[in-house]
């Protein structure tokens, strides 16, 4: 059973990640293109739909399936690793709704960040995704 808990934590993880390193991908675009409403208008739908139907439901069954899994083996949270990598994962979970954020400010019309802080931004998730692969992979101090 763990090993199916594992399959599907990975599965959906790969979905979130997916979600995260597009978000602000078309937030670039967005506005790179404020000045054509009809682009920006397709890039904000675009955003929208993979927020809600693929970024937050990946996130969700991450988080749902890593809890079944702490459920199935308790002990898992006495281990270091897991508890470094369960922090990260929380920075992951508030870089999420900072993203929501922007799409809801964006959504008004506030396009209150540069292309240039939109790329920055885009960056952030992949520290946490080599950090969080590490520790998992290679387990420090198990």
């Amino acid at each position: 059973m763990i090993l199916w808990l594992k399959a599907f934590h990975l599965i959906s993880m790969v979905a979130w990640f997916a979600g995260l390193f597009y978000m602000f991908r078309l937030f670039v675009n967005r506005v790179e293109n404020r000045n054509d409403p009809a682009v920006s208008d397709v890039l904000q739908g675009m955003a929208t739909r993979l927020y809600r139907f693929i970024a937050t439901p990946a996130m969700v069954a991450t988080l749902g399936v890593g809890l079944a899994m702490l459920i199935a083996q308790p002990v898992y949270l006495t281990w270091g690793w897991v508890q470094l990598k369960l922090g990260l994962v929380a920075i992951l979970v508030g870089y999420h709704l900072y993203v929501g954020r922007v799409l809801r400010r964006f959504a008004t019309g506030d396009l209150y960040l540069t292309s240039r802080q939109c790329r920055i931004r885009n960056e952030i998730p992949t520290p946490l995704l080599i950090l969080i692969v590490l520790l998992a992979v290679l387990r420090p101090g198990s």
